[in-house]
């Protein structure tokens, strides 16, 4: 019986462990040749979104490079690899579970996710940093000033490889916050709030080709909307129709994954 992945987000996991996997990776070269290399993509939760974050973290990161053919080999995108196909260090970052019940703790927070992604990501490319370099980084107090430190010694060290952004979640304590506590929400995304902020550092990595792509899902573009002025390379394709089918089932899929779990045969099912 097909063993479906619900609320599985690891494409790791989901490969490994021979979990259904509805291919989508034949969108990694229509993202590539998309005319914008900063994007976000919008859609409810339960669409994938994760999942999607977690294989181009797979399909791009440097250090899973030899491990290329396990991971992507029976898919499209392997069939047919890109250029850029492991060729990127990944800064990962994820934005759900912050608690919003305060500015204090919405604040720190938010602080926390970056750092930890920070982290892993000087964990995985350690031999780019030196020691010191690492320590100056995380200890640096700010979010924004920790992602500019960061993409500072990236440059500065001449490293070989730029850096891909995948921000997964990037709405979800804001949404919180626009729904009991709008104050909060604006003076955060204002000019001088620290998640304006943190996305202007990013915008400031783009214009030295450190950072060369981002990719980022969420499920309003509320936030999105009070970010522009000041993260203004952006570009929202949740409604550009080459990418409708990115994530989530058209209603064939729907039908098969039915009748291959056993919830109803194929006698059962409606004509389309």
């Amino acid at each position: 019986m097909l063993k479906v992945p619900y609320g599985q987000s690891s494409f790791k996991i989901v490969m490994r462990d021979n979990f259904f996997y509805q291919d989508r990776t034949e969108y990694i070269r229509t993202l590539e040749e998309y005319n914008s290399r900063y994007l976000f993509y919008l859609r409810p939760r339960r669409f994938g979104k994760s999942l999607f974050v977690s294989m181009l973290h797979y399909y791009y990161g440097l250090e899973h490079q030899d491990s290329f053919q396990k991971w992507f080999g029976k898919l499209a995108i392997g069939q047919n690899p890109t250029e850029l196909a492991n060729q990127y260090l990944i800064l990962s970052f994820e934005f759900s579970r912050i608690q919003t019940k305060t500015e204090e703790s919405t604040y720190k927070g938010f602080g926390n996710r970056v750092r930890s992604g920070v982290k892993s990501f000087l964990k995985i490319y350690k031999t780019y940093f030196e020691e010191s370099e690492q320590n100056d980084i995380l200890s640096q107090p700010e979010p924004n000033e920790m992602m500019s430190r960061l993409f500072d010694y990236h440059q500065n060290n001449q490293v070989p490889y730029p850096i891909y952004i995948l921000i997964d979640e990037y709405d979800h304590f804001a949404n919180e916050l626009i729904s009991f506590n709008f104050a909060l929400f604006s003076k955060i995304v204002s000019e001088n709030g620290y998640v304006r902020k943190f996305y202007e550092s990013i915008k400031t990595a783009t214009r030295e080709s450190v950072v060369e792509r981002l990719f980022v899902t969420g499920v309003s573009p509320i936030t999105l909307d009070s970010l522009t002025s000041g993260f203004n390379i952006s570009k929202n394709i949740s409604l550009d129709i080459i990418f409708h089918n990115m994530m989530g089932f058209v209603e064939s899929e729907v039908k098969e994954i039915l009748e291959k779990t056993g919830v109803v045969s194929a006698a059962e099912l409606p004509e389309i």
